[in-house]
C-alpha cells in the first residue's frame, strides 16, 4: 500500500484493531516502524493512535482503558498500555436470544465470498450447536425473499458465471422489477454489501446495494465474455465532469453515507462527535430521498442549489410541493 494512499473510515478502523492489539501488551514502537509494518503513511499511524484514545474518552463509566502517551507520540514513539481495573474475570453465559444472534450472523458470514469454508467459522458454529446456558439450541433459517437469501443466490450466480434477475429500488425510490445483472463481485463497505456487476441495458460495471434487492433468482444464461472481461476497481460511484461537489455535515448516526459516498479528501471533524465532508454528485434532486433517511443527523450545507433540492424533496413529502423528477438518476 503507497504512502500517500489515503484510508476509508472502514480502513482505519481495521487499523485501530490492529494496533490496539499489538499496543496493549506495553512496548514501544517507533511511528515509522510501524508504518512500515502496516504499510500506511505515518500520519495514517498517528491519526489511528489519536482516535483510540479520543474513543476511549467515550466510556464515561471506565475512562483511561486505554492510556496513550501523547507525548512519546509527538517525539514519534507509540506507546499505549492498557488499565486492567474492572478487567471481567469470569466467563458470561449466553441467553438463547444472544446464541441465536450470534449463530444469524455466522450465517451471514459464512456467505461471504471467501468465508464458506473458513475454519474458525465452522468451530464457532460446532459450538453454538450444542446449546446456551441452558442447553437450548439456536436455529437460523434462511427465509426465501430475505437479504441472506438473496445474497447466497448472488454467490451460487458468481461461482457458476451464470446471470441473475433481481428487483431492485433505485435512488428515485422506484423499483426495478426484473432487472438483469450479471455478477462478477461481492464488495463490503462498512456496514453496506455491494455487488459490482455488468448491467447489459448500460453496458457498463455497476455497484449494486444488495439490501435493496428482492426476489433475487439465478437464470440459465452464462455471465457474458463483455462482463468478464470488464475491469472492476474499488469505487462504488464514479463521477464525472458533470457532478456537483456537495458539502455534508453528519452526526454518527449517519456515519455510513461516508462509506455510501467515498469522501473526495480526508473528511474534516467540527466536533467531538460530527464530521463533515466533500462529495461527488451527479444529480442533486437524488439528495433528499438520501439525506432524509437520517432524521436531521445529515446536513447539506453547500452547496445552495444541493440544499434546495434537499428542502423541495422535504416539502414535497409534506405535500406542499411537487419538483420534478432527476432524468439521469440511477
Amino acid at each position: 500500500m503507497p504512502d500517500q494512499l489515503r484510508l476509508d473510515d472502514s480502513d482505519r478502523y481495521n487499523l485501530m484493531l490492529a494496533l490496539t492489539g499489538l499496543l496493549v501488551q506495553g512496548d514501544e514502537y517507533e511511528v515509522q516502524a510501524l508504518a512500515q509494518r502496516f504499510e500506511v503513511s505515518k500520519e495514517e499511524i498517528v491519526k489511528a493512535v489519536k482516535n483510540i484514545g479520543y474513543m476511549d474518552m467515550a466510556h464515561f463509566e471506565n475512562p483511561d482503558r486505554y492510556v496513550v502517551d501523547y507525548d512519546a507520540l509527538e517525539e514519534g514513539y507509540v506507546r499505549i498500555s492498557y488499565n486492567l481495573e474492572n478487567v471481567v474475570e469470569d466467563v458470561p453465559r449466553l441467553s438463547s436470544r444472544q446464541a441465536s444472534a450470534l449463530a444469524a450472523g455466522l450465517v451471514y458470514l459464512s456467505s461471504l465470498p471467501g468465508l464458506a469454508e473458513n475454519e474458525e467459522i465452522q468451530e464457532l458454529q460446532a459450538i453454538l450447536r450444542t446449546g446456551d446456558s441452558r442447553g437450548n439450541t439456536p436455529e437460523v433459517l434462511v427465509q426465501p425473499g430475505s437479504k441472506d437469501a438473496d445474497l447466497l443466490t448472488i454467490r451460487q450466480a458468481i461461482k457458476l458465471s451464470r446471470t441473475m434477475s433481481c428487483d431492485y429500488l433505485n435512488l428515485k425510490g422506484e423499483m426495478r422489477i426484473a432487472r438483469v445483472i450479471e455478477p462478477l463481485r461481492i464488495d463490503l463497505r462498512g456496514e453496506l454489501v455491494y455487488l459490482k456487476g455488468w448491467c447489459p441495458e448500460n453496458r457498463d460495471v455497476r455497484s449494486f446495494r444488495v439490501d435493496r434487492m428482492r426476489n433475487a433468482s439465478m437464470t440459465e444464461k452464462k455471465t457474458s465474455k463483455e462482463a468478464l472481461s470488464a475491469v472492476l476497481d474499488d469505487e462504488v460511484y464514479h463521477p464525472s465532469e458533470a457532478d456537483t461537489l456537495v458539502t455534508i455535515e453528519v452526526d454518527p448516526e449517519a456515519f455510513s453515507l461516508m462509506v455510501d459516498f467515498r469522501p473526495i479528501e480526508e473528511p474534516e471533524t467540527v466536533s467531538q462527535y460530527v464530521k463533515r465532508f466533500k462529495i461527488l454528485v451527479g444529480d442533486v434532486r437524488n439528495l433528499g430521498r438520501i439525506v432524509a433517511r437520517f432524521g436531521g443527523t445529515a446536513r447539506v450545507i453547500a452547496p445552495d442549489t444541493a440544499r434546495v433540492a434537499v428542502r423541495e424533496f422535504a416539502m414535497q413529502a409534506m405535500g406542499d410541493l411537487n419538483p420534478t423528477q432527476p432524468a439521469d438518476a440511477e
